[in-house]
């Protein structure tokens, strides 16, 4: 493996700092006419002129030169958003104006070539006329307002943009229908327009994958996964001489419990120990060879949270887990790996899920950094050494102690949420009233240090003290402790939940018992 990725960095002939590339980027004027002499041909000419513009942005790595247009990529900007339009809030812009704006501006820079522009004349019924260029800055100002009005929604994320850019480049295929968004604090992979069952998402071929190279050498457990931390430590620390520079580059220092220091740890109040915390840190100290400095620190930190069943796949990583709502799935080819949309297809606007398998909540905690929104695989051990566990359901239903067949149904089916409720109410329904009052009995034996409603006072003064002026080290601390608090709060109150759903089956039949007698 090592020796096939030394091999790819070899013959990599764009490894390292680039020079830019130049291209002319121009379209026919004839294209114009005929965009609004055929109202038919309206959409389809607007995708392909917007799907051109894209692709040319990526191709030149975010570097459009031409006598209308400059671009710089070393800042961000909320032009951005608008490489990919969403027409709607211009309802007093003709279609060629939205594609003309679109191709005159840049993300990070703009220079105004034309004094006038051309729109369509309404009054004397001619194809054409020039506008002053008081109005042509008027139609700038408001399309500009409206792109940053909806910079959150669209694909502003200029890491993610050249990361797509560098895995086109390098022989991979990325959808346009659907880029990064930040929604409720959360970022997210979302579809941009409705996406087709089978429809492909993304492609990335065998050589840019850190792990498995082919079909045949798929990454083995143990010591090939410790080949994986190591490349990617390695890779790491060449900084931008790395290939996967723009993969690297993009992936955060995500912090998980096996950074948090001993007062952090008290946070969990016994829900995690030490000894699980760091469970990763002791596999790699006793599996692998090699030092843990800060770029093995963060390998192991993107191995643990990030890495697929064949290794690390670029763009894949960047899709976030819902059991419940997953709409795509990988797939291995002979070329490489694909991800497809599953299910029903995937609407404009919704999230794009994977799976990172059914796991409970306190691993997902530990190998994540989150709880899962549901269905949450809750499990607990009473000081008598028993063990429950639950699934957690919106609407307050529980599923209590899952059989195996249930935990398999939930996993691999693409159903709707009322059909899961369903399914958990009739396993839940089906228990004996004396395995309910067990599970009722283990949980009022379940004791904590402080309450919920105390836990919601510590969490606000943490959080104002977060938002305050501290340094590094102290913030780090402070999110941690955040962390740690959330994920109490979030088994006490998934507790209490389980304990109310079956006191509310068990009065229920004790209702319908009296009735009987």
């Amino acid at each position: 493996m090592k020796a096939d990725l030394e091999r790819r960095r070899r013959e990599d002939p764009n490894r390292g700092n680039q020079p830019a590339k130049t291209m002319q980027y121009s379209i026919l004027s004839s294209s114009y006419n005929e965009l609004y002499d055929s109202r038919t041909n309206e959409g389809q000419l607007l995708s392909e002129l917007l799907l051109k513009h894209n692709q040319v942005c990526d191709q030149l790595s975010m570097q459009l030169v031409d006598n209308y247009l400059t671009v710089s990529t070393t800042v961000p900007s909320p032009l951005a958003p608008c490489t990919n339009l969403q027409l709607s809030p211009w309802t007093n812009f003709s279609l060629f104006q939205a594609v003309r704006a679109s191709l005159c501006l840049g993300y990070s820079g703009v220079r105004l070539y034309f004094p006038l522009v051309m729109m369509p004349n309404q009054t004397t019924n001619k194809n054409w006329t020039f506008v002053p260029l008081p109005v042509t800055m008027y139609c700038w100002l408001l399309l500009l307002m409206s792109c940053s009005a909806n910079a959150s929604q669209h694909d502003g994320d200029a890491g993610y943009v050249r990361l797509r850019s560098w895995m086109r480049e390098n022989g991979g295929r990325v959808n346009n229908s659907f880029g990064v968004v930040e929604k409720d604090g959360i970022r997210g992979i979302h579809a941009f327009t409705d996406i087709e069952e089978g429809s492909e998402l993304l492609f990335c071929p065998w050589h840019l994958l850190i792990g498995s190279t082919s079909l045949q050498d798929q990454m083995k457990p143990g010591d090939g996964m410790c080949s994986v931390v190591d490349e990617m430590a390695r890779e790491i620390r060449l900084g931008t001489d790395s290939l996967w520079y723009p993969y690297l580059d993009h992936i955060g220092g995500q912090r998980l419990p096996a950074d948090f220091v001993g007062e952090v740890l008290q946070e969990l109040q016994g829900l995690m120990t030490k000894q699980d915390a760091t469970r990763h840190l002791r596999w790699f100290d006793q599996r692998c060879d090699g030092e843990l400095d800060v770029s093995a620190k963060k390998s192991l930190v993107a191995f643990i949270s990030r890495a697929s069943e064949v290794g690390m796949i670029p763009i894949y990583d960047l899709f976030n887990h819902h059991n419940g709502k997953r709409n795509a799935k990988l797939a291995l080819t002979e070329e490489g790996v694909k991800l497809l949309a599953v299910g029903d297809g995937i609407s404009s606007g919704d999230e794009i899920y994977l799976s990172y398998g059914l796991k409970t909540a306190s691993t997902m905690y530990r190998d994540y950094g989150f709880v899962e929104d549901w269905p949450t695989a809750w499990n607990f051990q009473t000081v008598e050494g028993n063990n429950f566990a639950f699934l957690q359901f919106p609407n307050d239903v529980v599923a209590i102690n899952p059989s195996a067949d249930l935990l398999r149904a939930v996993w691999q089916s693409n159903i709707s949420l009322e059909e899961y409720l369903s399914m958990a109410k009739t396993h839940t329904e089906s228990l004996s009233s004396a395995d309910l009052e067990t599970f009722v009995t283990a949980v009022e034996n379940e004791h904590f240090p402080t309450t919920c409603e105390g836990d919601e006072i510590t969490l606000a003064l943490l959080l104002e003290k977060e938002g305050g002026n501290v340094d590094s080290d102290s913030r780090n601390n402070i999110s941690d402790r955040i962390s740690a608090l959330r994920y109490r709060m979030a088994h006490k109150k998934a507790l209490v939940s389980a304990k109310m759903y079956c006191n509310a089956i068990l009065k229920k039949r004790m209702s319908m018992g009296a009735k009987e007698l």
